[in-house]
């Protein structure tokens, strides 16, 4: 475990392997265990780093956050360890992350992938459920969070079969802080679109989602493939919204074969 000081915040990170670089953001309410069997895998053939952004995992929050401000902390971060032009994954809303980057920072990337994720800002209907969630961490904590969110988040097939799965993830979940889980859904909430930015990225685009995913569904995969016609989908089998916890070698080798 390393650790890096970014203005008020200090972010935790690991590294293993050698070669052309990856930066794995991780989804809400998570850490970068997440992507630990994806990290495994890919580091057999790249240099691999997985981060706990602010308020999450080891890392703490001086403050408070924005979609775009964890961009520039990435930006940031990653000029700390002269990592030169590397390629950027981010699940779910560190997808939203990875796209802000891109948006102001496309020139520190070589590849971008967006995992169970979307490119639409929230609408009405979304946004006010971003708000009863910050009245349920307010009033319950983190675990209410997690007993909402959990059955949502993986496919039926690793509910049944794989309870270790679903056990470390509520775990995972209920250890952030309720403080951090308020500000990263006002953060989600009020994020802007990235749509209309697709098809302007100059870099290869990868697009990957679960195909029993229910939040960010492959509908919407498709829909940002219409966008951006020249990048490349990946539906990966018997996953729901965590694709690199459920399938990590799946979605280790749709990485790996994206940029070789």
């Amino acid at each position: 475990m390393k650790q890096v000081t970014l203005g008020g915040d200090i972010w935790s990170y690991e590294e293993q392997g050698t070669g052309q670089p990856w930066v794995l953001v991780h989804g809400f309410p998570l850490d970068r265990r997440i992507w630990t069997g994806v990290a495994a895998e890919l580091s057999r053939t790249h240099r691999v780093i997985t981060l706990d952004l602010p308020g999450f995992g080891k890392s703490t929050l001086g403050s408070g956050f924005t979609i775009l401000s964890l961009a520039d902390g990435i930006a940031e971060f990653a000029n700390r360890l002269q990592l030169g032009r590397f390629a950027l994954a981010g699940l779910s809303m560190g997808g939203y992350i990875a796209e802000a980057f891109a948006s102001k920072h496309e020139s520190m990337l070589t590849a971008l992938a967006l995992v169970d994720t979307k490119a639409e800002a929230d609408n009405p209907q979304q946004k006010q459920g971003r708000d009863k969630m910050i009245e349920l961490v307010r009033t319950s904590g983190s675990k209410a969070v997690a007993d909402d969110m959990l059955g949502k988040m993986l496919s039926p097939e690793t509910i049944r079969s794989s309870p270790q799965i679903v056990r470390d993830l509520r775990a995972m979940m209920e250890a952030v802080p309720p403080k951090t889980i308020e500000i990263a859904l006002a953060a989600m909430r009020d994020r802007r679109e990235y749509l209309s930015l697709l098809p302007k990225l100059s870099v290869p685009l990868l697009i990957v989602v679960g195909a029993d995913d229910v939040i960010s569904p492959p509908s919407l995969a498709q829909a940002m493939q219409q966008a951006a016609p020249k990048a490349k989908v990946a539906v990966i089998p018997s996953a729901g919204h965590l694709a690199p916890l459920e399938q990590p070698k799946a979605v280790a080798d749709a990485l790996g074969g994206f940029v070789a």
